[in-house]
């Protein structure tokens, strides 16, 4: 939301709920209010979510807002009664789906023109990228970081016809990693066998690493069955 629309919201006391703005003339709503004001009703059968400043926070049925007091904030509003903790630069946060898009957390979290990288423990760092999710379900909390952008390190997605990898956005590595390490991961998670391996309309050879094989910046690496032969496992 820019500032206008927050200015706005601010002295009209408006609430943005899913992206949709409403009229809303009592400052100090509860949870239920803003729930049944979006028509999502039961109220008992949703959770609603502030996002403002960087920060989420749950809000109960019962809770009194102070709209004046959350000037910039939206909402965010789930079915169900399930949330999950993800982090944001250290600091804790909730969300109501097991899934959250790329594109969401970038339209909702004010970045600036850092990246957004996903760290997992032994593992590299995965950068989010647009048309990306991130998955709470398979793993828990899930720790996300907005660092300045690295160009002397490669970003690196693998398409296959079984999907891409990862599904996140894109792998970060050094020059000197070798193409079958990012490959060996791919085919762990997706199940492949017996492919090749292409990178603008050219083979690379998987034993050497991506600068012997002439490759930087950003590299989209298309993995595909050999002819005659293999494919999905």
């Amino acid at each position: 939301m820019d500032r206008e629309t927050a200015q706005l919201t601010a002295s009209r006391h408006l609430v943005v709920v899913n992206g949709t703005t409403y009229d809303n003339d009592d400052p100090q709503p509860t949870g239920r209010d803003v729930l049944n004001l979006a028509d999502l009703k039961p109220a008992t059968e949703h959770q609603l979510i502030l996002v403002r400043k960087n920060r989420t926070r749950l809000i109960g049925a019962e809770d009194k807002l102070d709209l004046s007091a959350e000037q910039g904030g939206v909402f965010r509003a789930f079915r169900g009664d399930r949330t999950y903790s993800w982090t944001l630069d250290e600091v804790g946060q909730v969300w109501g789906a097991e899934v959250l898009e790329v594109d969401e957390l970038i339209a909702l979290f004010s970045i600036g023109d850092k990246e957004l990288v996903l760290e997992r423990e032994g593992e590299p760092d995965l950068v989010l990228r647009p048309a990306g999710a991130v998955s709470f379900a398979e793993r828990g909390t899930e720790d996300i970081v907005s660092r300045r952008r690295q160009p002397e390190l490669i970003l690196v997605t693998v398409f296959t016809t079984a999907g891409v990898f990862p599904a996140e956005g894109a792998l970060r590595v050094t020059q000197n990693t070798l193409v079958e390490d990012v490959l060996r991961r791919a085919a762990r998670k997706l199940n492949l066998q017996d492919t090749m391996v292409t990178a603008d309309s050219r083979d690379i050879d998987p034993g050497k690493s991506f600068a012997q094989n002439g490759l930087s910046g950003t590299v989209e690496l298309n993995w595909s069955p050999r002819e005659g032969g293999g494919g999905n496992a």
